[in-house]
């Protein structure tokens, strides 16, 4: 083989090796640190101190127990990594008992929940059939 050839040929096998690199990309990072299969809840907004995760996939959470505050002003951001979805109830008080606020569906996320409402409020979140 020619000198020109065996050069040629390196820059080839050369181009392809940087080529590979380039197109792999990288490992996403989960959202808000949330791993694969766990609901993460947190009272603050932009995924700030994370104060719940489950991997139950049938029960409910009492939002009163967790959080530096019991979710008081109520869920500040959520990502569901489970493959089922979480309904979020506030507090309604004795005549209403838990009343639902919204559903987070399998793979949503938001970095900030608040919309003048409180989501969850002292409330509860129950995955699949569960309710409060």
């Amino acid at each position: 083989m020619s000198l020109k050839r065996k050069l040629m040929s390196g820059a080839l096998v050369g181009g392809l090796a940087i080529a590979g690199i380039s197109v792999t990309a990288p490992t996403a990072t989960a959202v808000g640190g949330c791993p694969t299969g766990k609901l993460c809840l947190y009272e603050n907004i932009n995924y700030v101190d994370l104060d719940v995760t489950s991997t139950s996939t049938n029960a409910c959470i009492d939002l009163g127990n967790f959080g530096e505050h019991g979710f008081e002003y109520g869920i500040g951001s959520y990502v569901n990594n489970l493959p089922v979805k979480a309904r979020v109830y506030h507090w309604g008080g004795v005549g209403l008992g838990y009343v639902l606020d919204g559903t987070i569906s399998p793979g949503g996320f938001s970095s900030n929940s608040y919309n003048g409402d409180f989501f969850g409020e002292f409330g509860k979140v129950c995955m699949g059939s569960a309710t409060p």
